[in-house]
């Protein structure tokens, strides 16, 4: 049987590699297996993302083989055939493991570059991106697997553009974009519940910006206790900034690490968060959506700059306000952000084709 070998270098990965997982296997007939690194194992402290990804495993009667270099790696794919795919390569350091198992990859498999954010390496920077590694970043993989057709993508390199497919996000393949109708009706209460997400460690922050989110979202989530609200609150996933540097919580904060795919985004009547691909998954699940960024000339919020954006503590609750009593205002124009980013129709259609190249070309 062919197989779809996913490459687990780093804890975002997860989340990334999961429906396409799973759609593989009940779609296309796949046989599953994970590699998954030693430094994944190492990142993810928590223990949450090797949970997910034995439970995923379990769940497909896949195999997981633990490696500990990419070296190692190479010998486990040969006489393997099928597909190599991976949410975390391209040729910055952080990638390096990746890479190089993409570069000695026997040719019995084809190597995918899967998409694995909004603005993501390779394929759709940020002015922060460019800043510090530059415009130009190309992957390995044979194949470049994009959330968005290529005239959407604006840092794809030219000696990258034939491998480029366009395929959708993978969230696509569990859950249809949410409309408007479902948040139809919902109106202010007293017991307002929001989610806020932090990406701090991004290096489109400064220090500075650092403690001025962290003193924001304080003096907003002491706000809101008065009002009889309530916030959880996101750490991303790899940098989990506020759970390092242990920020004091008031007590109507909880933190929320809990994969996305297991919540009900319903109960959440707003989302704040700094640019970050949790807008995307917010959007689609039909949340009203601000985006924070720091209040001085040239801020750089890339490709979320169409969205509602608030800069201080009386914007965060001017929003949070608004959004509760009618959301309606902010997802028409959530749609629109929607629209120009030129996402595709069918996309399981796309997805059936990505899983088709496991046959050959």
């Amino acid at each position: 049987m062919k197989q779809a070998i996913f490459l687990i270098t780093l804890n975002q990965d997860i989340a990334v590699s999961r429906p396409v997982a799973r759609f593989f296997r009940r779609d296309a007939r796949l046989e599953i297996v994970f590699l998954v690194a030693d430094a994944f194992r190492k990142r993810d402290v928590t223990g949450v993302w090797i949970r997910e990804l034995m439970e995923l495993a379990r769940e497909l009667c896949a195999q997981v083989i633990s490696i500990e270099e990419p070296a190692d790696a190479v010998r486990r794919l040969i006489g393997r055939e099928g597909l190599l795919l991976s949410a975390s390569e391209s040729v910055l350091p952080a990638h390096e493991l990746a890479h190089a198992v993409f570069l000695g990859a026997p040719p019995s498999l084809t190597r995918i570059s899967l998409q694995h954010g909004l603005e993501c390496i390779g394929f759709h920077h940020n002015e922060a991106h460019n800043q510090t590694w530059r415009h130009i970043i190309g992957m390995t993989g044979d194949v470049a697997v994009s959330w968005f057709e290529i005239d959407a993508l604006r840092s794809v390199q030219p000696d990258q553009r034939a491998k480029i497919m366009a395929v959708g996000p993978p969230i696509g393949l569990e859950a249809p974009h949410a409309t408007a109708q479902h948040r139809r009706g919902r109106r202010y209460s007293d017991a307002i519940h929001g989610l806020v997400c932090e990406n701090l460690h991004s290096v489109r922050f400064k220090d500075r910006d650092r403690d001025v989110f962290v003193s924001q979202l304080l003096s907003f989530a002491r706000k809101l206790e008065d009002l009889n609200g309530a916030l959880d609150l996101r750490p991303h996933p790899g940098g989990r900034y506020l759970q390092k540097n242990q920020a004091p919580l008031p007590a109507n904060v909880t933190m929320n690490s809990a994969p996305l795919y297991k919540q009900s985004l319903d109960k959440f009547a707003f989302c704040i968060s700094g640019p970050s691909s949790v807008i995307f998954d917010m959007v689609w699940a039909g949340v009203p959506v601000a985006v924070w960024a720091p209040d001085e000339p040239g801020r750089d919020i890339g490709v979320y700059s169409s969205l509602h954006l608030v800069s201080d503590e009386r914007e965060w609750l001017d929003f949070a306000l608004a959004a509760a009593r009618d959301p309606q205002p902010f997802l028409a124009r959530q749609a629109d952000f929607l629209a120009k980013l030129r996402i595709p129709a069918d996309i399981p259609a796309r997805y059936r084709e990505l899983a088709a190249l496991a046959h050959g070309p």
